[in-house]
């Protein structure tokens, strides 16, 4: 299954994005391909988020693989569920970002906490230095932020 972002045009709908732009053309001219159309919580708030656990990501040392890094974040920030083991003890999980599970209202918490966790692992940045970073590197990676 592929996952894109569409912006509707006049002509229709379009790669909002490099990424989507990138599986758009994976798909056969003339092929019948199913699709189910949904208004995304917030693709520039979902950007901003992304750009941030990727730019941080690049700027530490202790984890070689993304989806490591962005469950250990998850973690951190608080954003986790819990699962019962079978001997009774509970561990905690990260928690998903998906579009499905949260809602602005609570992906607007996680994100504030993940914001502190990030700038945490950037000796403490300051959070209006690395929103800026954010943004900067939103715009370079993903399109505009907002």
């Amino acid at each position: 299954m592929s996952r894109l972002y569409l912006r509707k045009t006049l002509s229709g709908f379009m790669p909002a994005d490099e990424p989507s732009a990138e599986t758009w053309k994976k798909f056969k001219q003339g092929e019948i391909y199913r699709a189910e159309v949904v208004k995304p919580r917030s693709y520039a708030h979902h950007k901003l988020c992304f750009a941030l656990l990727n730019l941080t990501y690049s700027n530490q040392e202790r984890y070689s693989n993304f989806e490591d890094f962005r469950k250990a974040v998850a973690i951190a920030a608080g954003h986790t569920e819990e699962l019962v083991m079978l001997d009774g003890e509970i561990i905690r999980l990260p928690a998903s970002l998906s579009y499905d599970t949260l809602d602005e209202i609570q992906f607007t918490q996680v994100f504030g906490a993940m914001m502190n966790v990030c700038a945490s692992i950037l000796h403490g940045m300051k959070l209006d230095e690395l929103e800026a970073e954010v943004s900067r590197y939103c715009d370079e990676h993903y399109g505009q932020a907002a």
